[in-house]
């Protein structure tokens, strides 16, 4: 028989010869590796570590190749910084000239959206603009 030049002609007539390759052989799929797993007791000791106020940092640090001590580790900082910022509010002076610095950007961003209306002009408020973008009002 002649050789077609239309690639399901040569298929069909000549079935290319099926090797099984050593994957395929094997149904089950491969063994993430012992030090990454839920249960292991490194993990559970860098998990434990993470929520520690001042310790989160060395599974973020010293571990990164466990996924799970990571997750535990990224969610021990934030909560880290939480206790942080709540601490710094317990103190009268510093909290008192927060929310006063807060209030002044308040009143500047007003004065800025009422003189922007009197213009007919649409501006943008910085962290106001983005945030009633996304709320749905």
């Amino acid at each position: 028989m002649t050789e077609s030049f239309f690639p399901e002609e040569n298929t069909a007539t000549n079935p290319p010869e099926q090797i099984e390759s050593p994957e395929r052989l094997s149904d089950a799929p491969p063994e993430p590796p012992a030090d990454d797993e839920v249960g292991s007791e490194e993990s559970r000791l860098a998990a434990l570590i993470a929520y520690v106020p001042f310790l989160c940092f060395i599974p973020l640090l010293n571990m990164r190749d466990n996924k799970t001590a990571l997750f535990h580790a990224r969610q021990g900082v934030i909560l880290f910084l939480i206790e942080l910022l709540a601490a710094v509010f317990l103190i009268d002076g510093i909290s008192d000239f927060f929310f006063k610095g807060v209030l002044l950007a308040a009143v500047a961003l007003s004065a800025a959206g009422i003189y922007s209306a009197l213009q007919g002009k649409k501006f943008r408020l910085p962290v106001i603009g983005d945030l009633a973008d996304k709320t749905k009002l």
